[in-house]
């Protein structure tokens, strides 16, 4: 079990930005104590790889407004994973050659929904 407080800071230490990542998503704190330790590690090291450019974004060219920005200014990075007999995914979400913004975590209802919302759906 990982304790979603821990779980919160640990991403942003691996970040080292000045700019807080949000956390969000349906049942967030719930899913993160579910985790294992190991899918916990397993986690970091994808964000790490993602930091080190080793992991491809998904790049959409739409000039829709998510919050702040258009979508064609992120970079959406999507880790999928199973806890039990249940799938879930993170999409993580960084601001073109700026600050990554936002860590998404839900099961598939909750992907479908913000993948829309980031005009990935396409």
């Amino acid at each position: 079990m990982v304790n979603p407080g821990d779980f919160k800071n640990k991403i942003n230490v691996i970040l080292s930005q000045d700019y807080e990542v949000e956390f969000i998503g349906r049942e967030f704190d719930t899913i993160v104590l579910s985790l294992s330790e190991r899918n916990s590690e397993k986690i970091y090291s994808w964000i790490k790889e993602v930091l080190e450019r080793e992991i491809k974004p998904i790049i959409i060219s739409s000039d829709k407004k998510y919050k702040d920005w258009k979508i064609n200014e992120l970079l959406t990075f999507r880790y999928p994973f199973t806890v039990g007999n249940i799938e879930y995914r993170i999409l993580f979400v960084k601001v073109k050659n700026s600050i990554y913004i936002e860590f998404h975590l839900g099961d598939h209802k909750y992907y479908d929904k913000v993948r829309k919302e980031l005009d990935l759906s396409k």
